[in-house]
């Protein structure tokens, strides 16, 4: 979801619903939630639209929507990866 909007949408909107699954499911929260906020976080530098800072800074130096998901999809795939390890090893 980060992808196509804000990630501060998709926290604030997945927050409380992976809570909610959590509470009726007896699942502990936490990891489920630390998992959602790098998927968000990281999901949300690989496109201009995904962070607000992300529009200011490409506006700001007259990046173009490409050129500005050009530049970052090498970092999007290290970030994602790195989150992945991250995640798998605790």
């Amino acid at each position: 979801m980060a992808v196509i909007t804000n990630n501060d949408v998709v926290v604030l909107c997945l927050t409380p619903i992976i809570c909610i699954f959590s509470d009726t499911t007896g699942a502990d929260a936490e990891p489920f939630l630390i998992a959602m906020f790098i998927a968000a976080n990281t999901a949300s530098m690989a496109l201009f639209i995904g962070n607000p800072t992300n529009i200011i800074v490409a506006e700001a130096n007259d990046i173009s929507f490409l050129s500005y998901s050009a530049w970052m999809g090498l970092p999007f795939l290290g970030a994602a990866v790195a989150g992945i390890v991250v995640l798998y090893l605790t």
